[in-house]
């Protein structure tokens, strides 16, 4: 085996993608799976995860995507997940934390309460974003951790935002109704916070945590929206989905053995300027 495709390579071992029927977690599992994972797709929507993987044309990865219902902000769910995962498979390898709540699953809907401005925002929308984005990943990783240590060690990655890094700029989203909310960001910073602390504190244990910061997906945004977005990145433009497939395998792989407590930012040099 070349040097190259050792270093990358994930066969035989087993990945959890928590929100992997979304737009970028199933860019992921896609491409964990490519590289040799058995990838469990953890999801509440499980009839997306299932159309998106039969939608596939790889016989290959197809077979390697293996779907479970799934409610993060259910700490008994995910008791009972982590069991079943220990029961069927007797080791797990990584986790990646790829979901938050936007109101809806599978659009931007801009009657959601969770698209509210900051002096109106709902204490109750608040709750529910922080339940989903922050306690969720803290829950996910939490448990996972003793069968990560029964299999020697392992990889989490918590996916954050550019918005978890800096401020949203209000000036972009003119009357799109698509504003990013105050949850959003204070949630996203969160995760870059948790991530450090479970990699300074699992670090003896051979367990690496580092967090992923995406920039803005094409998703089916107002023209005037993507306009403005891409007038205020360097690259000129809005990323797509499956360009965060390299950034995962390169956190998930051996190909960052060396890396934990960092935050790979991936944002078309949104933040640099």
């Amino acid at each position: 085996m070349k040097r190259t495709s050792k270093l990358f390579s994930l066969n035989d071992r087993i990945i959890i993608v928590a929100g992997g029927a979304g737009q970028i977690g199933f860019a992921m599992a896609q491409i964990l799976a490519d590289a040799g994972a058995t990838v469990i797709i953890a999801d509440i929507d499980t009839e997306m995860a299932g159309q998106k993987i039969s939608d596939l044309e790889s016989t290959q990865i197809r077979e390697r995507l293996i779907v479970k219902t799934l409610d993060v902000t259910s700490e008994v769910q995910i008791k009972e997940f982590y069991q079943e995962v220990g029961k069927e498979f007797g080791t797990l390898y990584g986790l990646v934390n790829s979901f938050h709540f936007k109101g809806n699953t599978r659009k931007l809907d801009t009657s959601s309460n969770f698209f509210a401005g900051l002096e109106s925002y709902p204490s109750e929308a608040w709750d529910q974003v922080h339940d989903v984005n922050l306690r969720g990943s803290f829950l996910m990783a939490q448990q996972a951790i003793p069968l990560l240590k029964k299999s020697g060690g392992g990889v989490i990655v918590n996916l954050s935002s550019t918005y978890g890094n800096v401020s949203a700029n209000k000036s972009i989203y003119g009357d799109s109704g698509i504003n990013s909310p105050v949850s959003y960001g204070t949630s996203k910073a969160a995760l870059i916070q948790l991530s450090r602390y479970l990699a300074t504190h699992l670090a003896g244990e051979n367990i690496r945590v580092n967090t992923l910061s995406p920039g803005g997906v094409y998703n089916n945004q107002s023209e005037e929206f993507v306009k403005n977005y891409e007038a205020l990145t360097p690259l000129g433009r809005m990323a797509r989905a499956e360009e965060y497939q390299g950034p995962i395998l390169f956190l998930m792989s051996d190909a960052s053995s060396y890396m934990t407590g960092a935050n790979l930012i991936v944002d078309g040099g949104w933040t640099a300027w």
